[in-house]
């Protein structure tokens, strides 16, 4: 992990706020872009900053692209933890609360259809 990159990916209060929603579960662009009310193109440069500074992986399911935290090693694991504690309060909890009524909605929708 270079310092200087991670310092300069965690500046932007959007790579925040997604780093906050997939420290607690993977996401697609789609959901991310849905729970956070912004367009789908701003969500995908968002997220290739944090790939390429190491803090975001992708994984292809499907036809969708699946992001989840890269944090690996032991300081990445100690900012992990950092940005836990720090990702308490507004936004970011507002954006946790949003991302758990869509999940909800999902398993409903999917609960129906069976």
């Amino acid at each position: 992990m270079e310092l200087h990159r991670t310092f300069r990916a965690l500046a932007d209060p959007t790579r925040l706020r997604l780093l906050n929603l997939l420290l607690n579960e993977p996401e697609c662009v789609c959901d991310l872009a849905a729970i956070l009310g912004l367009p789908q193109p701003l969500i995908s440069r968002h997220l290739a900053y944090l790939r390429s500074a190491g803090l975001v992986r992708d994984r292809r399911s499907g036809t969708r692209v699946n992001y989840s935290v890269a944090l690996d090693g032991e300081n990445a694991q100690a900012l992990a933890i950092f940005l836990r504690h720090a990702f308490q309060g507004e936004p970011f909890e507002e954006d946790l609360q949003t991302c758990r009524r869509q999940t909800a909605g999902r398993l409903v929708v999917s609960g129906e259809a069976s």
